[in-house]
């Protein structure tokens, strides 16, 4: 017969530590992507109608900056271990997944899957 008895030590300092990091690589994501999302609408081709001196995005680029109402509606919100990016614009999905008229200015999935590496490399780093 064999015996065995595994003994495990937790270490609180450490765990609150990890703990802290990833809440810091939350709240860091959730502001990367906030501004990830306003430079792709405020810089970046726009090749779609000239209106006076602005220039229209084209189906498929990121919506162009014309009044600032959608970059200054997008925000983070931290709630504890969570943060929320929030976009208070009631054209913003309009824009994103396009409508009958119009099709899509994506700003959000190209914004997500941009910093979607940096995220994964944060999170092995904490390994």
């Amino acid at each position: 017969m064999i015996n065995a008895k595994v003994e495990l030590k937790i270490n609180e300092a450490m765990i609150r530590a990890l703990f802290s990091d990833a809440d810091k690589v939350i709240n860091d994501s959730a502001n990367s992507l906030a501004k990830e999302m306003k430079k792709s609408i405020k810089t970046g081709a726009k090749s779609g109608r000239q209106y006076g001196n602005h220039t229209a995005s084209a189906p498929g680029q990121s919506p162009a900056n014309w009044t600032g109402d959608l970059v200054n509606s997008i925000s983070v919100e931290n709630k504890g271990k969570t943060s929320e990016v929030i976009i208070n614009s009631q054209y913003a999905q309009l824009l994103e997944l396009g409508t009958s008229k119009m099709r899509p200015r994506p700003f959000i999935l190209p914004s997500i899957q941009k910093i979607k590496k940096q995220l994964s490399e944060k999170l092995k780093r904490m390994k």
